[in-house]
C-alpha cells in the first residue's frame, strides 16, 4: 500500500511539471468519457428498461403483416376473429391477450372534463405481462364485453396524483365516456402498457370489430414466450399460421404474421440507432486512448536514462510498469471525474429533443445510476491500464545501452518510441476521420430529409384530438352533428382563419389503413382489395393542409351522409390505378363491408407522405366525415397565434359538448418534429461526437508533436548546424506530420466507407455512397492536424541551436 502511495505522489509531482500535457490529455478523456457514459445510459434505459415487466424479453408483439408496393412489408395491428383463432391453435406462446387504445372523457367531481389516456384490454393481457396489483384484483373473462363490467384498472401515478395513494380507492368510480365505472385495482408502479395508459377497461369494441377482419385489424396482439421457446421458433409457427388464419376466413389473403419483442416495438427502430452511436463513442474512446498513449510513451522516452539507471541498481521490472500504470490510470480517473460531471449535466438536455411519446418513456427514465456508474468506473479502469501497458512495456525493456544509442543518434527517443509516437498520429487520423465522415454523413442524410416536402403545410396550424363518448354518440348521425355543431362555434372565434376536421393525421397517427377494390378502366373490379392510407375529413381539411388540387374538385358542404358516396384521391394513387388516364368519375369500394356503396372518385391532389418523408408517398383516399365517421377524430385550426388558437379550440369545444375533453395538443411543427425524433437523436450525438473528435485530434495532434520536437531537439539543431534553415527545419516536421496524417485518412476514408456500407441499412437515409463528405473530411483532418502542430514546428525551427547543441 505504501508503494502504491509513493507511485502516486510520484505521477503527481510529474503531473505538476507538465501541466500543459497534463491538462490536454485530461480535457481529451473527460470529453470521452462523458461522451460514451451518455450514451451508455441511454442505451441502457432503451435496452434493459424492465418495463415493469417481469422477463420482458420474453414479451412479444404480434404482428399482421402486408406487403407494400414502395414500402416493403408493413406491420399491422390484428382482428379479434385472428387474435382468438391465434390463441388457440398455437404452441409458441403460454399466454396471448389482445388490448384495444381508447381515450377516455374524465368527467370529474367538480364538473370540469378531463382526457385519460386509456386501454380496453382482455384479461389474459395482464397474464401475458405477469403483472399483479398493488391493490385490488384484476380482470377476469367474465368481465369482457360485449357487454363487459364497468369496472376499471388505474395506474399507480395516477393513484398517487388523484387518489393521494389512499387504499380506499377501490370502489371509487370514475365516468368515462359517459360512463360509470367502478375502480377494482391498482396497477404497480411504473407499468403502463401500452404506453402511456392509466386507466385499463375490460375488452369492449365497436359491435362490427368483434367478427370482422377488413375494417377490424385494430387490435394490439402481445404473447409470451413458451418456455424454451425462442423468437426464431415462434416465427418459423407463425408462417404455418398463415395458411390456416387463410383458410378460415379468405380476407386474410396476402397477409402473414410475425412476432418482435415488445421493447423493439415500442423503440420502433431506437435501440439500432443508440447502438450505432455507442460504437461511434467506442471510437471516439479510441481516439482517446490513442493520445494517452502518445503522450506516455513521450514521457517514457525524456525519462529514458532515469528508466535504464533504476533497473541497473537492481529496481525490479514490476515496479517501472506498475508506476507507469499508476500515472496512467490517475489521468484517466481525473479525467473521468470531469467526464462523468459532464455527463450529468447532459443527459437532462436530452429531454429538449421534443421525442415521441414512446421515445420520451426510455429518455425521462436515463440518469447517472448506479450502473451507469459502474459502467463508467470499469470504463475509467479498463482505459487507463489499456493506455498505459504500452509504455510501461517499453520502459520494461529499456536497458542503459538503448539510452546510450538514443542519445548518439541525437534524439531521446529510441526508433521503437519514435515509431510508437508516429503511429500515433496515424490513429489519430483515421479514428477522426471515421467519426468524422459517420457524422457528415448522418447530417447530409438528415438534411435531405427536411429538403422533402411532405406535402402538407405545417406552419400557423395546430391540432387537438378528441374521444366520442358512448353512448351520447354512439352513431354516425349523430357523429357528424357534433361535428357540423363543432364547426360552427370554431367559426365564430375571431382568432381562427381556418378549421377541419379528420379521423386521422399525417403525422402523430398510426391509424391510417383502408382496404379498397378499384375498378379499372376495363371497368372490371380488382379481386384483391388495395390497403391505401384512408383519411375521413370535412370540406375544409384539404385547403386547410395546403395539399394542392390537381383534377376535377374537392370535397364540399354539399357531400353529405344521404348523397352518393364520393373521394378525392392522391396523385400517386390515380396514375397506379389509371395510369395515362383520367381518374375523375372512375369507381372504387370499400373492401369488407356489406353492400358497400360504390365511391366515385371526383378529384385528385397533391401526394402526401404518410409513412414519413424517408419514404415514398402512398396511395390516399379522402372521403367525406359526413358519409363514414369515427369514435375518434382531430380537430384542425389555422390562425396567426398558436396560443390563442389552442383557447379558441378549447372554447369551441366546451360550448359544444363540455363532457369532451381535447387531447394530444400540438402544433403541426411540433408533430412533424416529434415525426423525426429518431433520426434527430442520432444526429445530435453524432453531431457531439464529431466536435469532440475535431477537439480530441486538434490537442493530440499538438500534444504529440510538441512531444515528438521535444524529442528530436538535437536531432533538429545538429541539422540547423550543418546549414538547414528555419523555414527547412518547419517544412519538415509539418511535411513529416502531413505525411502521416493523410497515412491515417487514408486508413480512416476505408474504415468509414465500410462502416457507413454497413449502416445503410439501419439508418435514416444515410448517404453512403455520396463521396464529397469523405474527401472535404479528409482535406480538414489534413487542414487540422497542420495547424495543431504549427507551434511546435515553429518552436523546433527557432529553437538556439548552439545551447541545443551544448546542452546535449
Amino acid at each position: 500500500m505504501r508503494s502504491i502511495f509513493l507511485d502516486l505522489s510520484s505521477a503527481l509531482r510529474f503531473f505538476a511539471r507538465r501541466r500543459a500535457a497534463t491538462a490536454v490529455i485530461v480535457l481529451t478523456m473527460a470529453f470521452a468519457i462523458a461522451a460514451n457514459t451518455v450514451v451508455f445510459s441511454v442505451l441502457k434505459s432503451f435496452l434493459f428498461s424492465s418495463l415493469a415487466v417481469p422477463e420482458a424479453d420474453r414479451v412479444m408483439f404480434v404482428w399482421t403483416v402486408r406487403e407494400i408496393e414502395g414500402r416493403g412489408g408493413v406491420n399491422f395491428f390484428d382482428a379479434l376473429v385472428n387474435v382468438e383463432h391465434l390463441r388457440e391453435t398455437n404452441r409458441f406462446a403460454e399466454s396471448m391477450g389482445a388490448t384495444l387504445g381508447v381515450d377516455f372523457n374524465w368527467q370529474r367531481d367538480d364538473g370540469s372534463t378531463q382526457r385519460l389516456q386509456g386501454t380496453v384490454a382482455q384479461a389474459d393481457f395482464f397474464k401475458v405481462m405477469r403483472v399483479q396489483p398493488v391493490i385490488g384484483r384484476l380482470f377476469t373473462a367474465e368481465d369482457e364485453g360485449p357487454n363487459p363490467a364497468n369496472v376499471a384498472l388505474i395506474s399507480s401515478l395516477l393513484w398517487r396524483t388523484e387518489f393521494n395513494g389512499s387504499p380506499d380507492v377501490l370502489g371509487r368510480t370514475l365516468r368515462l365516456n359517459g360512463k360509470v365505472q367502478t375502480i377494482i385495482g391498482v396497477l404497480p408502479d411504473g407499468f403502463a402498457l401500452p404506453v402511456g395508459t392509466n386507466v385499463w377497461l375490460p375488452l369492449d369494441m365497436p359491435e362490427p370489430m368483434w367478427t370482422a377482419i377488413i375494417g377490424g385489424r385494430q387490435l394490439s396482439n402481445y404473447a409470451r414466450l413458451a418456455p424454451g421457446v425462442t423468437e426464431s421458433m415462434a416465427r418459423d409457427e407463425l408462417r404455418a399460421f398463415a395458411p390456416l388464419a387463410l383458410e378460415a376466413n379468405p380476407d386474410n389473403k396476402n397477409w402473414t404474421w410475425t412476432v418482435q419483442p415488445v421493447r423493439e416495438a415500442i423503440l420502433n427502430g431506437a435501440d439500432r440507432t443508440i447502438l450505432f452511436v455507442q460504437v461511434g463513442a467506442a471510437v471516439l474512446m479510441l481516439l482517446a486512448i490513442s493520445n494517452l498513449a502518445s503522450l506516455l510513451m513521450a514521457w517514457a522516452a525524456e525519462r529514458q536514462r532515469e528508466t535504464a539507471l533504476r533497473l541497473a541498481l537492481g529496481a525490479s521490472s514490476w515496479r517501472l510498469v506498475r508506476q507507469f500504470l499508476v500515472q496512467s490510470v490517475l489521468l484517466v480517473a481525473i479525467g473521468g471525474a470531469l467526464g462523468v460531471g459532464l455527463a450529468g449535466v447532459s443527459l437532462p438536455l436530452l429531454q429538449h429533443l421534443n421525442p415521441s411519446p414512446a421515445l420520451a418513456r426510455f429518455l425521462t427514465g436515463i440518469d447517472l445510476d448506479t450502473g451507469t456508474l459502474a459502467f463508467a468506473t470499469a470504463l475509467m479502469l479498463g482505459t487507463g491500464l489499456v493506455a498505459g501497458l504500452l509504455p510501461a512495456l517499453h520502459a520494461r525493456k529499456t536497458c542503459h545501452a538503448d539510452a546510450l544509442r538514443a542519445e548518439s543518434r541525437g534524439t531521446s527517443l529510441s526508433r521503437e518510441g519514435l515509431r510508437w509516437q508516429k503511429a500515433m498520429i496515424v490513429v489519430q487520423g483515421a479514428v477522426a476521420v471515421l467519426i468524422l465522415v459517420g457524422a457528415g454523413l448522418a447530417a447530409l442524410g438528415f438534411s435531405r430529409l427536411n429538403e422533402i416536402r411532405l406535402g402538407f403545410e405545417s406552419r400557423d396550424r395546430v391540432v387537438f384530438q378528441i374521444q366520442f363518448p358512448e353512448p351520447a354518440y354512439a352513431t354516425p348521425e349523430k357523429r357528424a352533428q357534433f361535428v357540423r355543431e363543432l364547426e360552427a362555434n370554431l367559426a365564430r372565434e375571431p382568432a381562427i382563419r381556418e378549421h377541419a376536421f379528420s379521423a386521422t393525421f399525417p403525422v402523430g397517427d398510426i391509424q391510417w389503413g383502408g382496404g379498397f377494390t378499384v375498378q379499372r378502366a376495363n371497368g372490371e373490379f380488382d379481386v384483391e382489395p388495395s390497403v391505401l392510407h384512408f383519411r375521413r375529413v370535412s370540406p375544409g381539411y384539404i385547403p386547410l393542409m395546403g395539399t394542392p388540387l390537381i383534377e376535377g374538385r374537392l370535397l364540399n358542404e354539399s357531400d353529405k351522409a344521404d348523397t352518393p358516396h364520393v373521394a378525392v384521391i392522391s396523385q400517386t394513387a390515380a396514375r397506379k390505378y389509371w395510369p395515362g388516364e383520367s381518374a375523375i368519375g372512375r369507381k372504387m369500394r370499400r373492401s369488407g363491408a356489406k353492400d358497400a356503396p360504390l365511391v366515385e372518385v371526383v378529384g385528385v391532389v397533391g401526394d402526401v407522405r404518410d409513412a414519413g418523408a424517408g419514404l415514398p408517398p402512398g396511395e390516399t383516399v379522402y372521403m367525406p366525415w359526413e358519409q363514414l365517421s369515427l369514435r375518434r377524430g382531430w380537430v384542425l385550426l389555422r390562425g396567426d397565434n398558436t396560443a390563442e388558437l389552442f383557447a379558441a379550440g378549447r372554447r369551441a369545444l366546451a360550448a359544444t359538448a363540455p363532457d369532451v375533453a381535447p387531447f394530444n395538443a400540438a402544433t403541426v411543427d411540433e408533430l412533424v418534429w416529434q415525426a423525426a425524433a429518431l433520426p434527430r437523436l442520432q444526429i445530435v450525438l453524432l453531431g457531439v461526437f464529431a466536435v469532440i473528435a475535431i477537439s480530441i485530434t486538434a490537442l493530440g495532434s499538438y500534444g504529440v508533436m510538441s512531444q515528438l520536437v521535444s524529442n528530436r531537439q538535437r536531432e533538429m539543431a545538429i541539422r540547423a548546424a550543418l546549414g538547414a534553415t528555419r523555414g527547412d527545419v518547419l517544412r519538415l516536421v509539418l511535411r513529416q506530420n502531413a505525411q502521416l496524417a493523410a497515412a491515417g485518412a487514408g486508413i480512416g476514408i476505408v474504415a468509414a466507407w465500410m462502416a457507413a456500407r454497413s449502416a445503410q441499412s439501419a439508418l435514416t437515409a444515410f448517404p453512403a455512397d455520396t463521396v464529397w463528405p469523405y474527401a472535404a473530411v479528409v482535406a480538414f483532418v489534413i487542414l487540422l492536424t497542420q495547424i495543431a502542430s504549427y507551434i511546435p514546428a515553429r518552436r523546433a525551427a527557432a529553437q538556439d541551436v548552439p545551447k541545443v547543441l551544448a546542452g546535449g
